[in-house]
């Protein structure tokens, strides 16, 4: 049976950093299954600079998170929405909100991936596949197969960052850094996926030792974090560079660095994305599901009990050695 031609594409992935991470893989399988369509992306403004623009997506709508539960607002979305006439809407997150961008849309097909939460299948049709129990990037790309797309290859079209890179660089030698660098991101949501605090200072102690830069990013409210790592050492080697980034210049942060070592965390699949070579410590959470995916430069390491702290500073040390060739 020949493919179904679509003309006129909504994806649904508002948020997080993360998961429309995840989603980008499924945006190149289906560009590159119909070239010639319209493809929309709903998106929280927040998040909105990492998406790319032609020819991966014609247009990118704004979601605003803080007035999603606004009735008048809601019924401007559906507005505009409905005005696109939509032949096809994609929900990549399946949830509540997600949902309602869905329904709004005025488009009868409308297809999601199988994990379907919070009343979500009512609106969308969920699409099961081979890798229901597998990484999510898969699980994705199984509602792509289910469109016909290929999906051999895994690909993550963000937005070009070239010119943030010369804007990065220019800051990193405001603070001294002259050479090769190492991000660590201490933050992360949710408490269990952190790695302990003094871990890092070590660890970035280790580091200046070496002659290694380390670069300390994360956003504004993570401030705490990096002021406890310089603090546990002073070194002209360990850089705060905390909330200095908008999104794109994190993206050209983390494509420059030789090393990128964090939890589950947004700029872990950044760096990921433009296989930067990554040491992803794990827990609590399935690398096997969130895991850093299609890039052969990640290192997993993952705690045996699920807390962070047995994951030794030393077992870090020797595997980032080993990557950087030391």
């Amino acid at each position: 049976m020949a493919r179904k031609t679509y003309k006129n594409i909504l994806i649904v992935k508002m948020s997080s950093l993360g998961d429309i991470i995840h989603a980008l893989p499924s945006l190149y399988a289906l560009r590159k299954s119909f070239p010639e369509a319209r493809i929309t992306w709903a998106v929280h403004p927040a998040f909105a600079k990492i998406l790319p623009e032609l020819p991966w997506i014609d247009e990118i709508f704004l979601v605003d998170r803080k007035k999603i539960k606004d009735l008048k607002y809601l019924l401007s979305v559906r507005k505009e929405l409905h005005s696109r006439k939509f032949d096809l809407v994609i929900d990549l997150q399946m949830i509540a909100k997600s949902a309602i961008i869905a329904a709004f849309s005025g488009c009868s097909t409308r297809i999601g991936y199988n994990d379907a939460r919070e009343g979500s299948f009512l609106v969308s049709k969920p699409i099961s596949g081979p890798h229901k129990h597998g990484h999510i990037i898969e699980q994705l790309l199984d509602v792509m197969r289910y469109l016909g797309c290929n999906c051999d290859e895994i690909e993550f079209p963000i937005r070009d960052c070239s010119k943030q890179e010369e804007t990065v660089k220019a800051k990193l030698a405001q603070h001294g850094v002259n050479g090769d660098y190492v991000v660590i991101v201490p933050g992360t949501r949710g408490e269990e996926k952190k790695w302990p605090i003094e871990y890092w200072g070590e660890l970035a102690k280790e580091f200046s030792a070496l002659g290694i830069y380390t670069v300390i990013s994360g956003t504004k409210n993570e401030k705490d974090l990096s002021e406890k790592i310089t603090g546990y050492y002073t070194s002209s080697y360990i850089v705060d560079f905390v909330g200095e980034t908008d999104l794109l210049e994190l993206a050209a942060l983390e494509k420059m660095a030789s090393l990128h070592i964090s939890s589950d965390t947004g700029p872990l699949h950044i760096a990921n994305a433009m296989h930067t070579p990554i040491i992803a410590l794990f827990g609590p959470t399935k690398a096997d599901r969130s895991g850093p995916y299609g890039n052969d430069n990640s290192v997993i390491l993952t705690a045996g009990d699920g807390k962070m702290s047995s994951i030794a500073v030393s077992t870090v040390y020797d595997k980032a050695k080993e990557i950087l060739k030391l």
